[in-house]
């Protein structure tokens, strides 16, 4: 197995030298080819759809996770270019939009948490963002050894990213965060309630980090959201091009109810994913914890 795994490693680099045209051939073979055998994720994506979107039809669903799948798949393998690959194509495809939010974080003077939400782009984005500034990030660990550190290099990105595993803490990202490295923060996942609280998720209780309120009252940091996304119609076209869209600074933020500020956030993201529902990270459990008494969803 570990053989197999140092080959897939080896492959993966290998893939990040490709044309772009090749990537894309392939991303859109490999989602057609797994169909058949990613029925359990699916299903995932098929519950969360439903209990977010309960007015959709069941079209809507199965064509919404069709796209999210052709989505995921081009990502997982631009991810070879963006860990690997040069400054300059980093720099050529991604686009960073208002940027000028950036900047106006940036002349605060106080620490930078970027909420980046799970897109697709999410990792792309990342690498784009590590051009302007050195980055801190928390990281789940990856089962297979190998894999994770693959992983743990190819986040550590184009400049310098600092990665803390979930187990080890927040006492060194707290120090890094007060010494003016912005946080590249992503909550939206269920870990279960450690560290996280219920809160409304497109009006259904998901178990919500509460890091993003936590880490901005601990060291008076400013909250920069920046979504990435794939652009569909250069994909389209054969072509991979990603926009990091950044958003204005939040303003009163945290506030003195944790719970509001979590669904604040919550909100926020949600408003994201009615631009592009086929790009959010569907694929995931996202309600996989459920309150006392209440029945698994999946």
């Amino acid at each position: 197995m570990k053989i197999l795994s140092i080959v897939g490693a080896a492959l993966f680099r290998r893939v990040g030298r490709w044309p772009q045209t090749r990537r894309v051939a392939l991303s859109k073979f490999v989602a057609w080819l797994v169909r058949p055998f990613v029925q359990k994720r699916r299903n995932v994506a098929r519950v969360n759809l439903k209990k977010c979107f309960p007015a959709w039809s069941d079209a809507q669903v199965e064509q919404t996770i069709d796209l999210h799948l052709t989505y995921f798949s081009q990502s997982f393998f631009d991810r070879a270019l963006f860990w690997f690959g040069s400054k300059t194509a980093i720099a050529q495809q991604v686009r960073l939009i208002d940027e000028g939010f950036w900047h106006a974080a940036v002349a605060t003077g106080r620490p930078i948490i970027i909420l980046a939400p799970h897109f697709v782009g999410l990792d792309v984005g990342g690498s784009r963002l590590n051009l302007l500034t050195d980055l801190s990030s928390i990281y789940q660990r990856q089962r297979n050894a190998v894999f994770d550190a693959l992983f743990r290099e190819g986040r550590a990105g184009m400049g310098k990213t600092y990665l803390f595993s979930r187990q080890e803490g927040v006492r060194g990202l707290v120090k890094l965060m007060k010494n003016k490295v912005p946080m590249y923060c992503l909550p939206d996942m269920d870990f279960g309630l450690n560290g996280a609280i219920f809160a409304p998720f497109f009006g259904v209780s998901a178990a919500t980090l509460t890091v993003l309120p936590k880490l901005s009252k601990l060291t008076n940091a400013i909250i920069l959201p920046c979504v990435t996304r794939l652009d569909g119609v250069a994909l389209a076209r054969g072509e991979t091009l990603y926009n990091a869209q950044f958003y204005a600074p939040w303003e009163n933020y945290p506030c003195d109810d944790e719970a509001l500020c979590v669904q604040l956030m919550n909100e926020f993201i949600q408003a994201r994913i009615l631009e592009e529902p086929a790009q959010y990270l569907w694929l995931h459990k996202r309600f996989k914890t459920r309150p006392q008494g209440e029945a698994s969803f999946y």
